[in-house]
């Protein structure tokens, strides 16, 4: 497998210096050498957090978006279309908040509607889910192509090109994922299972504006001009974590990706082209600090009043009365139902599992991830 990640500057996002740099770094990682896009059916997957202005950047920018369809265009794709299914969406999604549909309007492409009909795709050689629901997409496509956004995340630290294939599973069934695998490593492990059984072909990430501090919904713009293309996701996310200055062997999905042994053999097989990986990196980019929440010895030794003491300092979503408009997305996507809401949101920390599905939801970035033994969840 090609283990060739391309890294380039690109501080715009005009789109015919996109389209120039996509092109670029398609050649430099080995694009036309592995695949053949003529007279193919292409699927594009952006990231899609939330339906929300591009300016909040949780989103692939428009203009990113749309250099990709028109490199698929060039390199003689007989179809493209695109599409996503955020977190809590609405009957029809078209992506129209964050400008993704204006595009598809613009290129004479199609929006597909991920929540309209799905199809079971097996995998057997999966290590916690055998087979999984997604969108039926996948049935009339030959290509998909990823493009994921650089962004920190509150569970899993990083999410970037072997995450992003989540949002191929419809809406709510998402939520449900986070309940039966509650901790970063289960949850990891089902992510790779899922990147397995869809294979994606190529990524090209978006990483001219990035999203750092308290990601993946409600972090904060970070200009790091760059852009990165490969046939190989987690390649491509290994070299996205040390730009920002992670260790990619401790970032769950990347470490249980590496434990296959299906894409690299380890973190240093990976090879860069075009900006030296040296150059490339990305100072003071504010990152999600590291916890021992997951460590499996410390669950097994410690009595129970220890473990349930320990829990609750560990990172929780708190709730900021000011900022909130009782839209209730939150309780809605909550997969523990430890939410509800009468006139003010109101938190079970005993049902809460920190999978932060409602700080990825939330519109109005009223909901923070704070070590905090405040037993309301309250911050008025």
């Amino acid at each position: 497998m090609n283990n060739t990640v391309a890294i380039l500057e690109c501080d715009d996002y005009n789109p015919e210096l996109i389209l120039d740099k996509l092109r670029e770094s398609w050649m430099l990682a080995g694009g036309k050498d592995v695949l053949d896009v003529e007279g193919k059916r292409v699927l594009l997957k952006p990231n899609v957090l939330l339906d929300s202005n591009i300016k909040k950047t949780a989103t692939t920018h428009p203009e990113f978006f749309r250099a990709a369809i028109r490199l698929m265009k060039e390199l003689g794709a007989s179809e493209i279309i695109a599409g996503d299914s955020p977190g809590f969406p609405k009957p029809g999604f078209k992506a129209k908040g964050c400008g993704l549909w204006d595009v598809c309007e613009d290129e004479g492409i199609r929006w597909y509607d991920f929540l309209k009909r799905s199809t079971v795709i097996k995998n057997p050689e999966g290590r916690k889910v055998k087979s999984f629901t997604v969108t039926d997409a996948v049935e009339n496509i030959d290509l998909i192509i990823s493009l994921p956004k650089l962004k920190t995340h509150q569970l899993m630290y990083f999410t970037g090109a072997v995450k992003n294939q989540f949002g191929m599973i419809p809406g709510l069934l998402k939520s449900s994922f986070h309940m039966k695998f509650p901790t970063r490593s289960d949850f990891a492990a089902m992510i790779v299972d899922l990147h397995q059984a869809l294979k994606p072909d190529f990524a090209f990430m978006d990483a001219i504006i990035s999203m750092e501090g308290p990601g993946p919904g409600n972090g904060f713009a970070k200009k790091t001009d760059l852009l990165l293309a490969s046939s190989n996701l987690l390649a491509m996310d290994i070299t996205a974590c040390r730009i920002i200055g992670y260790d990619p062997d401790i970032i769950p999905v990347i470490r249980e990706a590496l434990d296959r042994r299906v894409w690299l053999e380890n973190s240093h097989d990976v090879e860069t082209a075009g900006m030296r990986l040296e150059d490339a990196k990305i100072q003071r980019f504010q990152k999600i600090k590291l916890t021992g929440s997951n460590n499996q010895l410390r669950e097994f030794l410690s009595p129970a009043f220890i473990k349930r003491f320990l829990y609750n300092l560990n990172p929780k979503p708190v709730f900021i009365e000011k900022r909130c408009i009782r839209c209730r997305e939150c309780v809605s996507i909550c997969p523990a139902e430890a939410l509800s809401c009468d006139d003010m949101i109101k938190i079970n920390y005993d049902k809460c599992i920190r999978c932060f599905c409602c700080h990825e939801v939330c519109p109005e970035d009223a909901i923070a991830v704070k070590r905090t033994l405040n037993s309301s969840g309250i911050i008025r």
